[in-house]
């Protein structure tokens, strides 16, 4: 019986050749039946046979390195003979592995290579199958490839032309980003990508019918250049016609249609379609989305759309723990109601719980036109917070507006009443410094964050700004103005990273005593300047009190390095305070050694944090969150 199976792959610059042949002879299976019943009946001995083949080292190659060794190698292979093929019948090979060279070497642009191949004999011991102990000299041969490349072909001139100039915007990301420019070596495969991109652009772009009038390269080997010579025609582009939504039965069609990012009859775009899609996902109303075009049911070059939704869940609960120094072990609850109505509205109730701080409060969102980017949130709460310094009982109702701007900042536009009850806990004669403030708060604020990683960046930053105030004419007891701001940066710098933080802030305001102490600057904790208490820091009383200040600054410079698996060692410098008057600025520093753990809920982070001030002493810092 003779079964043979063969595969062959050939590899070069013009295509990839696979070749596989099959031969079974049928007529040798009834004679191997027929043995089968003397086989059962009688012992058999097998006799071992060499069947070894040459190793990878048979091949030894020289005069090529780097990318042109690897592909010499890769096209030529093994020869598949076995040690005891002939002088004869191994020179009969050579013909063929010349060309796969002389290919291998042309791909990269080598026209003028020149090559000499021989098969030599290599002597190997190995030990005596039968098990006598003794060492048998073997004798297989060797392919050894001397190559000279020679000056590769560069490149000359590039000429792409479309059909119609009119589309050279849809396929600039192609033609501006070429993978040859003019004086580089030729490689057949970037020339070959040049027009895989110009398929796939068009493509994408709904050119379906794109063709190829002319893809030229060529070779002039007195010049030793390759000229590019492509012109293609696009063709009629492609158009969306209509767009069928599922609309699920607990949401309204006029609600799920403000979703969609393109229109009827708008070009066509696959990356519109993931827009498309996404734009569903980030809503957060749906578990699957899928946008598909009906590529099939295309009529007059205009393709329909299907959308089908499959809704989340319409309520959800959630309960997070989290711990750090500043308000202690900290508990929160919280309750969605993620389509209140067919209208998409949310309901959200939270309750965050602290030994330091407690915030129960409940809001309601209504999307605007934009549903994922734009909304109206109306809130009320309450929230009671102590420190070392103040405490303060707040009660508030409010309303903000949020929404995406063209240049990716998050714009917030808020208006706040609060009522608040605080007082001073540090002073002699805490009587003196209980108030009740009334106070119409409204204000502007900003954010953007950019960064290559949301867990553990090495690369991004982050930018807050807001301008806020109250006025004694708009039911407020106070007139105030409030320019407040924090920058964060992270870069990668050696074996580990920077994370520069700057905090600054100013009010206007007559007297520092009439403002609310929510509205004042205290400093010092976790997230301001560690190796004091969270609220220790500010500007003072007569008597060297800590009242909260008018204005305020922040700074840090932390370097922190992988040192083992996902723990990493830190070192930083704080430097800020808060004060009622620039004159009064007095900054306080402190330095310390950290430990960060990414942990499968994020950072966390444990600091020793040394004060540099004339009482200062030692203090632990815990905290969690992203960097950024």
């Amino acid at each position: 019986m003779r079964f043979t199976l063969s595969c062959s792959i050939v590899r070069s610059s013009d295509s990839t050749q696979v070749s596989l042949e099959m031969c079974f002879n049928i007529k040798a299976i009834s004679t191997a039946f027929s043995m089968i019943g003397a086989l059962a009946l009688c012992p058999v001995t097998i006799q071992a046979q060499d069947f070894r083949q040459p190793a990878a080292s048979d091949v030894q190659l020289s005069g090529a390195g780097g990318q042109l060794a690897d592909n010499i190698r890769a096209h030529i292979g093994v020869p598949d003979e076995r040690c005891t093929a002939t002088q004869r019948r191994l020179n009969r090979l050579i013909p063929a592995l010349r060309r796969d060279v002389e290919r291998a070497a042309q791909a990269l642009g080598y026209y003028q290579l020149t090559q000499q191949l021989q098969f030599t004999a290599a002597r190997a011991l190995t030990t005596d199958p039968a098990g006598t102990g003794t060492d048998i000299a073997n004798v297989c041969w060797r392919l050894e490839v001397a190559v000279q490349p020679g000056e590769p072909v560069r490149i000359g001139t590039i000429n792409i032309g479309l059909s119609d100039p009119a589309w050279r915007s849809v396929f600039a990301p192609v033609l501006d980003n070429l993978p040859l420019r003019p004086g580089d070596q030729l490689d057949h495969s970037a020339y070959e990508r040049i027009k895989s991109q110009l398929s796939s652009q068009a493509t994408e772009a709904g050119f379906f019918s794109a063709r190829f009038q002319q893809a030229e390269l060529a070779i002039d080997l007195e010049q030793n250049l390759a000229n590019i010579n492509i012109q293609f025609e696009p063709g009629e582009r492609y158009r969306f016609s209509a767009i069928r939504i599922n609309t699920p039965d607990a949401l309204s069609k006029n609600f799920v249609e403000r979703f969609l990012t393109f229109s009827p009859d708008s070009d066509y775009s696959s990356d519109a379609l993931i827009k498309q899609r996404q734009n569903f996902n980030d809503s957060q109303y749906f578990s699957r989305v899928a946008v598909t075009p009906l590529l099939g049911q295309a009529d007059n070059n205009a393709v329909p759309v299907t959308v089908d939704l499959t809704m989340r869940p319409r309520k959800a609960y959630s309960v997070g723990i989290g711990v750090n120094t500043d308000i202690g072990p900290r508990l929160r609850l919280a309750y969605e109601d993620r389509y209140f109505n067919r209208r998409g509205h949310r309901l959200n109730a939270d309750l965050g719980l602290s030994p330091l701080q407690q915030e129960p409060s409940l809001s309601y969102v209504i999307p605007l036109q934009d549903p994922v980017n734009d909304s109206l949130r109306l809130s009320g709460g309450f929230q009671r917070q102590e420190t070392d310094s103040y405490i303060t009982n707040t009660s508030r109702i409010g309303a903000n507006h949020q929404s995406l701007l063209d240049s990716n900042w998050i714009q917030n536009i808020f208006v706040n009443y609060e009522q608040e009850k605080s007082e001073l806990t540090n002073i002699r004669d805490g009587s003196d410094f209980q108030e009740r403030v009334n106070s119409t708060v409204s204000g502007i604020n900003w954010s953007r964050t950019r960064s290559n990683d949301p867990i553990y960046p090495t690369s991004g930053w982050r930018l807050f700004g807001q301008v806020s105030g109250a006025h004694e004419n708009l039911l407020s007891d106070i007139s105030f103005a409030q320019l407040y701001g924090t920058a964060k940066l992270v870069q990668q710098v050696g074996p580990g990273r920077f994370l520069l933080r700057a905090e600054a802030a100013t009010t206007l305001a007559d007297e520092l005593l009439e403002l609310p102490i929510s509205v004042r600057f205290f400093t010092g904790g976790d997230t301001s300047v560690r190796g004091y208490q969270y609220g220790e820091l500010g500007a003072t009383n007569d008597l060297d009190e800590v009242v909260g200040g008018k204005h305020m600054l922040v700074g840090s410079v932390e370097y922190d390095m992988r040192v083992t698996g996902n723990w990493y060692a830190a070192v930083f410098v704080d430097s800020g305070n808060s004060f009622g008057d620039f004159t009064d600025m007095k900054l306080q520093q402190s330095v310390g050694l950290g430990v960060r753990w990414l942990s499968p809920i994020g950072p966390i982070r444990v600091d020793v944090a040394k004060a540099l001030s004339e009482n200062g002493g030692f203090r632990l810092h815990i905290t969690m969150g992203p960097d950024l």
